[in-house]
């Protein structure tokens, strides 16, 4: 039988510490858990993150690289900058339902500021899903697809949104991720894509 590799190793205790976070949450999160659960000895895990703090922060890194690059794979090979903020949206809330342990282990990590403190970032996916949306609509902007708003404003608004509803979803998963989605591309499209009639503002 092939011994798994030192990254499979890693990725297996990371995915055992963010299953403990779901089922115990931060207080209840014990190196000596996440071992049982990986079902390796507690020395394995300090040999790889070096501290509890090490091990949390290597979750936080983990899950924001699969979300951003879950999300943003397919919204990227588009060249219409509508449909690649329709794609980014759908794409996020599709790969947050399929993984539904890393988005709970990371509001736990969030809400608790676990984590090796200055060399934590807790908010990395969210700023950098933010930054996307900006620079996609500024490209909309200059492409004359979009009319003329404040990028920043208007990708805190949608990130905000897509935030709004995960965190509704995240303590009740029958919630409609779908229909969540249909309804705010569809409120967010027409002050997008469609010019205001300047003469209200005259």
């Amino acid at each position: 039988m092939m011994k798994p590799t030192e990254a499979q190793r890693r990725r297996h205790i990371i995915d055992s510490t963010i299953a403990v976070l779901v089922r115990d949450g931060v207080e209840g999160t014990s190196l000596s858990r996440v071992a049982g659960e990986a079902g390796v000895a507690k020395g394995i895990i300090c040999y790889y993150f070096s501290s509890k703090d090490g091990l949390y922060d290597a979750v936080l890194a983990s899950v924001r690289e699969r979300m951003v690059n879950a999300v943003l794979a397919d919204a990227e090979a588009l060249d219409d900058p509508w449909q690649r903020i329709c794609t980014f949206v759908t794409a996020h809330l599709r790969y947050v339902r399929r993984h539904r342990a890393g988005l709970l282990a990371l509001r736990h990590l969030a809400a608790t500021r676990a984590g090796g403190s200055e060399v934590s970032d807790h908010l990395a996916v969210w700023r950098e899903q933010k930054a996307w949306l900006a620079a996609t609509l500024t490209e909309g902007q200059e492409s004359g697809a979009f009319r003329s708003f404040d990028t920043v404003v208007v990708a805190t608004a949608i990130s905000g949104a897509l935030e709004s509803g995960l965190l509704q979803w995240a303590h009740n998963p029958a919630l409609d991720l779908d229909r969540y989605a249909r309804q705010l591309l569809d409120l967010f499209e027409p002050g997008i894509c469609e010019a205001l009639d300047e003469r209200r503002f005259a």
